[in-house]
C-alpha cells in the first residue's frame, strides 16, 4: 500500500514522466498539473512538487498545501544561489537545478527524507553496497590527519588533482565549524567565540565530531556531523543568504558561515540535516563527471528538519537484542592518554559504517570547557532525555518504557541506567551509563542504523 500522495506541477511532459516513474519508488502515489492554477489534489498532499524554472510558486500553490507537506522546487540549471530566497516558506526542503539530465537517486532519496523525516547518513546518497567509512575528530591535529586520510582515499579512488583540492577545501571548513563552531552554552552562545584559529588550533581537545566519507566512482561524498544542533533552520538561511549576496565571510567575524561561498562554489550538491539542540550534518557531494565537463558548483541544495513526532507502540519486531550495532561509539570526550585508534577506524571501519552508523550524541559537559562553580547547595536529582531518530522507536530505561524527548527523573537508588532503543528495520542500539557519570539535565540522541 502506498502511504503518501505527492501533488506535481510542470508543463515538461519529460519530467513528468520521469517523477511519474519514481513515486512508487518513494512510496507514493501522485497528481500532476500543469500550473497551479488547475492542480486540484485527490487526497491529502505529503510532498509537492513545483517545476520553478519558468516561474516561481504562487500563493494559491501553498495554499493547497497542508503545514505537514514538503515541497521540493526544480529551478534553472546556473543560478542555484539566487534562488536561495525560495527556501523562506519552512515547508521548501530542496532546490534541484535541472537541464539536460534528472537524478533519480538524489529525487528518490530526497523525497524519501521529506516524506518519513529520517535525514542523516551520507549512505542515502549512494547506491547499495557502497562503502563508506568513518572517523571521530576531536582536535586540530586530529582533523589534519582525517584530510590526509581522506585525500589519500581519493586519490586511490581515481578523483583527479583539482577536485582533490576542492574536497580537502570543503572538508576543512565543515570540520572547523563542527569543532569550533558548533559547541554552545546553556544560553546558545558560542563556548569558543573570539577566538583565533591560532587560539583554537591549541586546544588539547573539543568535543568530538563525526566525519564520513565515501565514492560511488560517480560521486565523492564527505559528511560532518556534531552532537550539539546549534544550526538551525533561519541561521543556515541567514548564511545562505550572505552567500547569495556574494559576502566574503572569509573577511567577517568567524563563526559556523565561515566560508560558505567557498563550500557552495566547490560542491555539487550540499546538503544540511538539522535535529535542533541535539545534530547537525552538513553532507558535500562532488560530482566527478559534472566536473570533468567544467560543471562546478552547487546545483541542487537540502534542507531539511528532522521531524519530532510522539512515540508510538511498536510492535512485531522479534529482532535479537544481542546484535547490537558497535561500529561506532558515543561521541564523548576521550580520555587523556586514548591511543590515536580513530585512524585504524577510519580505514577498517568500512563494513559495519557501510551498513549504517549507530551512535548517540550527548552534550558537552561544561567541566569541559570551563571551571566548575562553587557548590553552594547539593546537585538536584538528574534527569534525563533520550530522544530518536526513528522518531516513534520503542526506548527503555531500566526496562521501563519512555517516550522520545520527554525528560524523566534518574531514581535516586539507580546506579546505572541501562538504556534500549528498538525498532523493526533498525538495528538495536544499547548503552549502560553510571548513574554518577550523568549531568544535570543530560541529554542523548540516538539515531539508529537500518538493517
Amino acid at each position: 500500500m502506498l502511504r503518501y500522495h505527492m501533488a506535481v506541477v510542470t508543463r515538461d511532459s519529460a519530467l513528468r514522466r520521469a517523477i511519474k516513474r519514481l513515486t512508487t519508488a518513494a512510496g507514493a502515489t501522485a497528481d500532476f498539473a500543469p500550473d497551479s492554477a488547475q492542480l486540484s489534489p485527490s487526497r491529502q498532499v505529503d510532498l509537492a512538487i513545483f517545476d520553478a524554472r519558468g516561474e516561481a510558486p504562487d500563493r494559491r500553490f501553498y495554499s493547497l498545501l497542508p503545514r505537514t507537506a514538503r515541497i521540493l522546487l526544480i529551478v534553472p540549471g546556473d543560478d542555484l544561489v539566487d534562488r536561495v530566497p525560495l527556501l523562506a516558506d519552512p515547508r521548501v526542503t530542496s532546490l534541484f537545478c535541472h537541464d539536460d539530465r534528472f537524478d533519480d537517486d538524489e529525487f528518490i532519496s530526497s523525497a524519501t527524507k521529506a516524506l518519513r523525516g529520517e535525514i542523516f547518513g551520507l549512505q542515502k546518497y549512494f547506491p547499495w553496497g557502497v562503502t563508506t567509512f568513518t572517523m571521530t575528530v576531536t582536535s586540530y591535529p586530529e582533523k589534519g590527519r582525517a584530510i590526509e586520510i581522506m585525500m589519500s582515499y581519493a586519490q586511490m579512488a581515481g578523483v583527479r588533482g583539482p577536485v582533490r583540492d576542492r574536497i580537502q577545501l570543503v572538508a576543512d571548513e565543515l570540520m572547523m565549524n563542527a569543532l569550533y563552531h558548533a559547541p554552545t552554552d546553556d544560553r546558545g552562545e558560542e563556548l569558543h567565540r573570539g577566538k583565533t584559529q591560532k587560539e583554537l588550533a591549541q586546544l588539547p581537545e573539543v568535543s568530538p565530531i563525526q566525519v564520513q566519507y565515501g565514492c560511488s566512482g560517480r560521486y565523492f561524498g564527505v559528511a560532518v556531523r556534531d552532537g550539539f544542533g546549534s544550526l538551525g533552520r533561519d541561521r543556515a538561511l541567514e548564511y545562505l543568504g550572505r552567500a547569495r549576496g556574494g559576502a566574503r565571510m572569509e573577511h567577517k567575524q568567524s563563526g559556523a558561515g565561515l566560508g560558505l561561498v567557498s563550500v557552495l562554489h566547490s560542491v555539487s550538491k550540499l546538503v544540511f540535516n538539522l535535529a535542533p539542540s541535539h545534530s547537525t550534518e552538513v553532507i558535500a557531494l562532488f560530482d566527478m563527471e559534472l566536473f570533468a565537463r567544467g560543471r562546478v558548483g552547487a546545483r541542487s541544495l537540502h534542507l531539511f528538519t528532522a521531524r519530532a513526532r510522539a512515540g508510538s507502540e511498536v510492535g512485531g519486531d522479534t529482532d535479537d537484542p544481542r546484535t547490537e550495532d558497535t561500529a561506532a561509539g558515543a561521541l564523548r570526550a576521550p580520555a587523556a592518554g586514548r591511543p590515536a585508534a580513530w585512524l585504524l577506524a577510519g580505514l577498517l571501519g568500512a563494513g559495519a559504517a557501510g551498513a549504517g552508523t549507530t551512535l548517540y550524541f550527548k552534550r558537552a559537559r561544561a567541566a569541559d570547557t570551563e571551571p566548575p562553580p562553587p557548590v553552594a547547595a547539593p546537585s538536584p536529582q538528574p534527569t534525563l532525555t533520550v530522544t530518536t531518530e526513528p522518531a516513534d522507536a520503542e526506548i527503555r530505561i531500566n526496562g521501563q518504557r519512555v517516550v522520545s524527548g520527554v525528560t524523566v527523573a534518574v531514581p535516586p537508588e539507580a546506579t546505572e541506567l541501562e538504556i534500549a532503543v528498538r525498532r523493526k528495520g533498525f538495528r538495536p542500539w544499547t548503552r549502560t551509563l553510571p548513574a554518577t557519570e550523568l549531568d544535570p539535565s543530560e541529554r542523548i540522541f540516538v539515531n539508529l542504523a537500518e538493517r
